[in-house]
Order: C-alpha cells, then sequence, then structure tokens
C-alpha cells in the first residue's frame, strides 16, 4: 500500500515537473502553495521568535504611533548622535526614548503605527507583539507569490512553482518572515519592482512601466537605506541596453521619493541627520572582506535566535556567489543576479565588524529560494556525482540534524543515518535506470520537504528557551 502510494505520488511529481502547466493551473498552484506558506508562517507566530528577541520590532510601531499622534516621531535608540533621551523600563527592558527619531526612513513605521492605532494600541506600553507582526505575515504571503512570478519570467513554470515552494517552507526563512521588520517590506517591494522589468507585454504597459517601476523604487527609498541599489541596479541594467529614456524616468520619480527622508532631516534637524549618517558608516567600517565572511559565520536571524545550520539556506549562498560562473553566457540572468549581489556589496561595505545584523539579509532570500529551485530542478533532470555530493554534504546533513531535533532519542544513529543517505544519494546517479534514478531523486525531495515543514510545527519544542 505505502510502496504503491509513493509511486504514484512519484509519477503526479514527474508529470507536473515536466507538463506544460496551463496559465491558470500554475497561478492555482501558486496561491495554495502561498496559502500553506502563510499557514506555517502563522502557527505561533507571536511566540517564536519570542517577544524582544530584536527590539526594532517595536521600534517602528512607537515612530508610527507618535507621529502620527504628535506630527513628531519618538522612539526607542541608543545611537550616540542623540544627545538628549528619556530612559525608560517596559517588559523588562530598557529603553532609550528620542525626539525626533529620524535614524529610519518613516514608511515601515507609519503602516506598523497605523496597525496598532486601529487595533487599539495607541501607547507605546499597548503595543503588542501578535498586532505588530501581522504586517510581516501578509507581506510574506504577497513575497512568496511575487517569488513564483520573477522565478517564471527566467526559468519557466516548473522552477517557478518550485522556487515558491523553498521560500513557503524553508525554516529560516518562516521565522524571518515573522519578523516586524522594513526588510520584510523591502523584500516584495524589491520582488515587485524586479517583476515588473523584467515582464514583456506590448501596448499600454510599455508606457506605464518605467513609471511604476520608478514608483515602487521610490516606495522601497522610504522603507530602508539599503534600497538605494534597487533603482541604481535597474538604470544600470537599462543604461547597459541603451533604454535611456526608461532609465531618466525612473531615476526622476524614484530621486523624487527618495528626497522625501533627507527632507524630514532638513524639517526636524538636519546636523542630528547628518551625524546619523556619519554614526552609521563610522560604526561599521572594519574594511573588507569581513562583511561576506559574516555571512557564514554569523548566520542568524536575531542576535539570539540562530536556527542554523540550516543547509538550504548554506546552500543558496554558495550556489549564489557562483552564480556569475555558472550563467556566464547568460546576460539575461543579469537582471536576476544584479541586485543581490549589489545588495551584498552595500551590506559588507557598512556591516563589516564583529558581527552583522541578520535581518538585513532578509531582502535576498527569495533570490537564494530561486537560485537553489534551479540547481534542484536541473539536479532532478540530469544528475552528476559531484552535485549529489554538493546536496548530500549540506543540505542533506543539515535535514538529518532537523530529523534529530525532532527525535532526539534517536541521536546515537547520527552516522549510521548518514551512511544510509548517501547510499540514497548514489542512486541518484549509479543506476542505468532513470525511473528508478528520478524515484529516488523525488523521495528524497519528498522527506526533505516534510522534514522541514515538521520543524517549523514543532519550533515551540524543539527551542524551548523562546517559549
Amino acid at each position: 500500500m505505502g510502496v504503491s502510494l509513493f509511486i504514484s505520488t512519484y509519477f503526479a511529481y514527474n508529470e507536473f515537473m515536466l507538463a506544460n502547466l496551463t496559465k491558470f493551473k500554475f497561478h492555482l498552484l501558486l496561491l495554495i502553495i502561498a496559502i500553506f506558506g502563510l499557514w506555517l508562517r502563522f502557527i505561533d507566530y507571536d511566540k517564536i521568535p519570542a517577544f524582544l528577541e530584536t527590539a526594532d520590532e517595536v521600534m517602528y510601531p512607537w515612530a508610527g504611533i507618535t507621529f502620527l499622534q504628535t506630527g513628531t516621531p519618538s522612539s526607542w535608540t541608543w545611537n550616540p548622535s542623540y544627545k538628549n533621551g528619556t530612559h525608560i523600563t517596559l517588559w523588562g527592558a530598557n529603553f532609550n526614548i528620542v525626539t525626533p527619531w529620524i535614524e529610519k526612513p518613516p514608511l515601515y513605521s507609519l503602516i506598523t503605527g497605523l496597525v496598532s492605532m486601529l487595533s487599539g494600541e495607541n501607547q507605546l506600553d499597548k503595543v503588542r507583539i501578535s498586532t505588530i507582526r501581522l504586517t510581516p505575515l501578509i507581506l510574506s504571503f504577497c513575497s512568496i507569490i511575487l517569488v513564483g512570478l520573477l522565478a517564471k519570467n527566467f526559468f519557466g513554470k516548473q522552477i517557478a512553482l518550485l522556487a515558491a515552494f523553498l521560500y513557503a517552507t524553508v525554516p529560516t526563512i518562516v521565522i524571518a518572515n515573522r519578523l516586524s521588520l522594513a526588510e520584510n517590506l523591502l523584500t516584495p517591494l524589491a520582488l515587485l519592482a524586479l517583476w515588473m522589468f523584467n515582464l514583456e507585454k506590448e501596448g499600454r504597459w510599455q508606457k506605464l512601466k518605467p513609471y511604476l517601476i520608478g514608483f515602487v523604487c521610490g516606495l522601497s527609498l522610504l522603507t530602508r537605506q539599503f534600497a538605494l541599489v534597487l533603482p541604481l541596479t535597474i538604470i544600470a541594467i537599462l543604461i547597459i541596453k541603451k533604454e535611456i529614456k526608461q532609465a531618466i524616468v525612473i531615476s526622476i520619480i524614484s530621486l523624487i521619493f527618495g528626497l522625501t527622508y533627507p527632507l524630514i532631516g532638513l524639517y526636524y534637524d538636519w546636523s542630528l541627520f547628518i551625524r546619523l549618517l556619519n554614526d552609521f558608516h563610522n560604526y561599521y567600517s572594519y574594511g573588507m572582506p569581513q562583511g561576506i565572511i559574516n555571512i557564514f559565520r554569523f548566520p542568524m536571524i536575531t542576535y539570539k535566535f540562530n536556527l542554523f545550520p540550516d543547509g538550504s539556506i548554506l546552500a543558496s549562498y554558495l550556489l549564489l556567489l557562483t552564480s556569475p560562473f555558472i550563467f556566464k553566457e547568460k546576460l539575461e540572468m543579469l537582471k536576476l543576479i544584479f541586485f543581490p549581489f549589489a545588495y551584498l556589496i552595500l551590506i559588507s561595505l557598512l556591516e563589516t565588524g564583529e558581527f552583522t545584523f541578520g535581518w538585513h539579509l532578509f531582502p535576498i532570500f527569495p533570490f537564494l529560494a530561486i537560485i537553489l529551485a534551479k540547481y534542484l530542478y536541473d539536479f532532478w533532470l540530469n544528475s552528476t556525482y559531484l552535485q549529489a555530493l554538493f546536496i548530500f554534504l549540506i543540505i542533506g546533513f543539515s535535514t538529518i540534524r532537523f530529523f534529530f531535533l525532532l527525535s532526539s532519542q534517536n541521536q546515537q544513529s547520527w552516522q549510521l543515518l548518514s551512511v544510509i543517505l548517501l547510499l540514497l544519494f548514489s542512486l541518484t546517479v549509479l543506476p542505468r535506470n532513470e525511473n528508478l534514478r528520478k524515484i529516488t531523486k523525488t523521495g528524497l525531495f519528498i522527506v526533505y520537504s516534510i522534514i522541514n515543514v515538521m520543524v517549523i510545527l514543532n519550533f515551540n519544542s524543539i527551542y524551548p528557551v523562546v517559549k
């Protein structure tokens, strides 16, 4: 019974991977994946990660609430540029409240502040994590959809659905998408801009396209300083393609939006605004190439909540960093990898100290999922020994580790299970029968997916420290 069920599952999966999905079926499957991913993110979303895992989560709604109520944003910070602050203690933590709080662009603060006020949480001590995390959860639903749409532009429907599924179910990404941080707004904005940029349609769309892209790029500049790389990468590609008119339109609209943030600084306190920019640079300037090394040394979501080693993320980073060699003869891939590379360069220039802020890397996660999906799909079609070893050493061992988090009493079987897994991976390349190889690869992927989902469902018991 079990064998026949698995075989039927394999052939259904095989048909999905190779069949030409209709437009309706593709969008329906993408919607189902997004709903499933949203459900996973909602499970204990107000408990894991724990409240004040990063106090930045309350920084934004506090700024938004005070800005909407008084016209001047106030929030907490320990930045030395602020000379006068008021120390308060809430929920057992100390905060330094400053006015005006202008160290970050205002859009995410206004959104989360408005959500809190609409929920009756109109004072600093009334803000609840169960309310402010609703914003990133809804944004993550949009991100899953956009991951699929963007991947489809480059690699087709099968890889697009696989990328969306990975983004929906990889444990690190699920946890990251629960945190109420501006990076979780920048992520769908960047995906939307890049999807529109790569969407080829005739007629009115071609006229509206640069204006819509400019508008979304402008919103991203109002979300986070790092978002500067989004319009710059799009404009650079347009200049390379000699589409100067579109580049000018996007530049002008982005500039108009982008000037809003320094104008806020000019309105409230220009000297403070300049000091904040200088302090941010001086605080992090330690020298290259520590920034890229930090990705692997400190692969954390927050200061405390360290889910790693998550092989899906680690393998994806390695694949992303080597993607220029993989796609060296496909110039169109520049439109996909230019943004994450430019983003990494900026982060590396700014954050090259003894640690990095893990959440600053969240906007790269969609591209990690897309690159990993492309690699796994190619492996499924035609695997090699080295590809099998790469997946086994990074994703395979990570999956075993997650399995023992679920079943710690069997940890003594680590080596035995590893040998069994290695033998199974050998079946992905050794047998002459193509169906047997694909059945094995499908089975391994199903096991990998089930364990990822089980880890998410059991976070509360796996990581009791965050209860």
